[in-house]
């Protein structure tokens, strides 16, 4: 799935695209974006091919807070996921200003 693509079928135009993965086992990848009206978007690519649950959202929640220095509670956090997420950890996310594409 092309990152670019995705967004811009959901109406978010980027003016520009960073990769800041840092080192890591796990099956993600992470960007850092600003769209036209320079608004921050922090976007998270998971690759798991098993159900997204309650364990994973804690863990992506703590993995991605050393990495944001900007200040996401006012920007926006985007979620890009393939496979299937349980309910509970949907709703966690959204509580934590997450939308899930």
């Amino acid at each position: 799935m092309k990152v670019n693509d995705v967004l811009f079928n959901k109406k978010i135009i980027l003016k520009e695209l960073t990769d800041i993965t840092p080192k890591t086992r796990k099956k993600i990848k992470v960007y850092l974006g600003v769209d036209v009206k320079n608004i921050y978007y922090l976007i998270v690519e998971s690759f798991t091919k098993s159900r997204f649950i309650m364990k994973n959202a804690k863990e992506l929640i703590e993995f991605i807070t050393p990495l944001s220095d900007i200040n996401f509670k006012r920007n926006k956090k985007i979620l890009l996921i393939e496979s299937e997420i349980c309910s509970k950890s949907k709703k966690f996310l959204k509580e934590n200003g997450w939308r899930i594409i």
